[in-house]
């Protein structure tokens, strides 16, 4: 699995005047359909060489200042060839550039569009888009004298702490044992009670670790108990329940139950960190539009950075100063001329993360760019 750390990593491997070719391809989870997987490739990598501007040839796919290597296509088929079958039902990332040393090929956890981009780096942002909706998380399974507390890291599953306590058992009330089964029940509840907490205080100190996701699965009564039992900075990282005879649950159960729960929270708080930015909630700044967030870039005031998670906007980059625009010409802060770019949004991307800003990639998105700045910004345009 990767993670942020491995996005950073690539973020790294950048040279002016190379040419780094970033492949997304779908591999079916059908193995018969992977005997068109090379044709599939070859024809989004010579996308990528005409969007860069150029076109390909026999030696590789040159054209001025552009290309794409020989070896790096090769690198991509031999892959295929070799792991097509092993990647059945993922979105794969190919990273390309025999002059830096590189190739990566990334299976990923969720399926993205496909696209194929050469640039003088990695294009990464659909990397993050994966890493954000398939976080890791933790699971609490509880019931009275039970609880397991699990780690999920993509498609490992890990016991991470178990929690037992044994009390005193009844067979119920009547007869002149009432009352001595009423005390012995009331302790039971107790003890329950207890036993809640514990396992909250193991959670507790998960949390004080590394903040991640939690997800309760177990009976209803024994979640509503544990969830009672959180303490404040625990409860905030719920992300819901799912319930099940925590008895009979495995571990792949565990993450075939919890695996929607987390995916309704990731797109939960996709929609509300939306609906925050574009109603501009007070004491926030904000920027909605192409125009108006590549101005904000620019000038390093974006916070969070609010991305489509699908097409691509083509565009230039001044020789000079860098300022990025949508259309061709002299840069209107230095006059110097652009360098065309195969998407703006990309380089926003890049630019929010090198000033420490965070980016958010929305399903479904109402606009075509949005973002939570951290200073006024002066900028024309900016409608959806």
């Amino acid at each position: 699995m990767f993670g942020y750390a491995d996005v950073e990593k690539l973020r790294c491997a950048c040279a002016p005047g190379s040419a780094v070719l970033s492949l997304y391809l779908a591999v079916p989870l059908d193995p018969a359909g992977t005997r068109g997987l090379a044709a599939t490739a070859a024809e989004l990598m010579a996308s990528a060489v005409g969007l860069a501007g150029g076109t390909e040839n026999d030696q590789g796919g040159e054209r001025e200042g552009t290309r794409i290597q020989a070896a790096d296509r090769e690198a991509v088929l031999d892959a295929l060839a070799a792991y097509g079958r092993d990647w059945g039902g993922h979105t794969v990332a190919f990273f390309a550039c025999r002059e830096l040393g590189l190739f990566e090929a990334l299976p990923l956890p969720c399926l993205l569009p496909e696209r194929a981009v050469l640039t003088s780096r990695p294009y990464i942002w659909p990397l993050l888009a994966a890493v954000q909706r398939c976080p890791d998380y933790r699971v609490a399974i509880a019931d009275r004298e039970h609880a397991r507390v699990l780690s999920v890291c993509g498609s490992q599953v890990e016991t991470i702490a178990t929690q037992v306590d044994r009390g005193p058992r009844c067979s119920g009330f009547g007869g002149w044992h009432g009352l001595e089964a009423h005390r012995i029940q009331r302790r039971i509840i107790e003890l329950g009670r207890h036993h809640y907490r514990d396992t909250a205080l193991i959670l507790e100190r998960a949390a004080a670790d590394e903040h991640m996701p939690l997800v309760i699965g177990g009976h209803q009564d024994s979640i509503a108990g544990l969830l009672r039992a959180l303490p404040a900075a625990a409860r905030e990282e719920f992300a819901g329940s799912f319930h099940a005879d925590p008895h009979a649950l495995t571990e792949a159960r565990i993450r075939q139950l919890a695996g929607p729960v987390i995916g309704r929270w990731v797109a939960r708080r996709e929609r509300e960190l939306a609906e925050e930015v574009l109603a501009g909630s007070p004491g926030r700044l904000a920027a909605v539009g192409l125009q108006a967030c590549l101005a904000a870039a620019g000038q390093g005031a974006v916070d969070r950075l609010l991305v489509p998670d699908d097409g691509m906007i083509p565009g230039f980059a001044c020789n000079g100063c860098g300022a990025l625009s949508g259309g061709r010409g002299e840069c209107p802060r230095c006059g110097t001329a652009g360098r065309p770019v195969p998407d703006l949004m990309e380089e926003m991307v890049q630019r929010t993360l090198d000033d420490d800003g965070r980016v958010t990639v929305i399903r479904d998105a109402q606009f075509s760019v949005a973002a939570r700045l951290r200073f006024p910004v002066a900028a024309e345009g900016g409608g959806r």
